[in-house]
Order: structure tokens, then C-alpha cells, then sequence
């Protein structure tokens, strides 16, 4: 099993490299904790786990909305008229345009996550690395 996995691997990398991903990748070794980084990061399921959003402010400001709300800033008689034409004769006749949309918003929505997560990642690493290093320098002054 440990065979196929390190031959897949290689394959991989192989094809990165041929499509002009990073040299770097070509060490096992990095090509590793690179994988290693994103699949926790596609592995955190929980939005509300990320620290991003929270500095984003308001999420409705910034949050994909994928449901359709029909509302008009009409007086009632004419509100209730035009939202009954959106619902019976635009939608039906718009509907394969919203559902496309939709499903393309819910996507860009699961990468956006994916990439906050692997952001967060890397910025936990990167302030691991820099503790280490103020305490090596600490540790052992010129």
C-alpha cells in the first residue's frame, strides 16, 4: 500500500512540475508538507473555526447569499402585484439561470473556505516560525 501511495504521489508531482508548479514540489519531503498543510485545511469543516470571517466584520456584508428572496419597495397593493409576477412569470421563465448561478456561488463559497483555512494555516505556521526564531536569537546573541 505504502507503494502505491509514494508512486501516486510521484505521478503527482511529476505532472505539477510539467504544468509549471514550483520546483520545490519535486522534493518529496516539501511536496509532503504541502499536502499536509492543504488537507487540514480541506478537512476543517467548521466556518465558524476560522479566524478570517471574524476579521471580515459583518458576514452579511461579505457572505455569498444563494436563496432568492422576491420583495419590492412598492406600496402594498403594487408589491404584492409585482412579487406575484417575479414568482409566477419571471422565475419559471429565469430559473435554469438561477440554479446555474446558485450552484457556481455554493462552489466559489467551498474554495473561498478552503483557501481562509489554508491562510489560516499558514499564518499559524508563520507565527510559530517567527517565535522560534525570536527565541533562538534571543537565546544566542551576536
Amino acid at each position: 500500500m505504502s507503494e502505491l501511495h509514494d508512486r501516486v504521489h510521484r505521478q503527482l508531482r511529476e505532472r505539477l512540475l510539467l504544468h509549471g508548479a514550483s520546483s520545490a514540489l519535486a522534493d518529496p519531503a516539501v511536496f509532503a508538507e504541502v499536502e499536509q498543510v492543504l488537507q487540514s485545511a480541506v478537512a476543517l469543516g467548521d466556518a465558524e473555526a476560522l479566524l478570517l470571517p471574524e476579521l471580515l466584520g459583518d458576514r452579511e456584508s461579505w457572505r455569498l447569499r444563494t436563496s432568492l428572496r422576491f420583495e419590492s419597495h412598492r406600496g402594498a397593493r403594487a408589491a404584492a402585484f409585482i412579487i406575484f409576477v417575479k414568482r409566477r412569470v419571471v422565475m419559471p421563465l429565469v430559473r435554469w439561470l438561477f440554479e446555474y448561478s446558485r450552484d457556481n456561488f455554493e462552489r466559489q463559497q467551498r474554495v473561498n473556505h478552503v483557501l481562509f483555512a489554508c491562510v489560516q494555516e499558514l499564518a499559524v505556521e508563520n507565527a510559530k516560525l517567527r517565535r522560534d526564531v525570536q527565541s533562538l536569537s534571543q537565546n544566542n546573541p551576536r
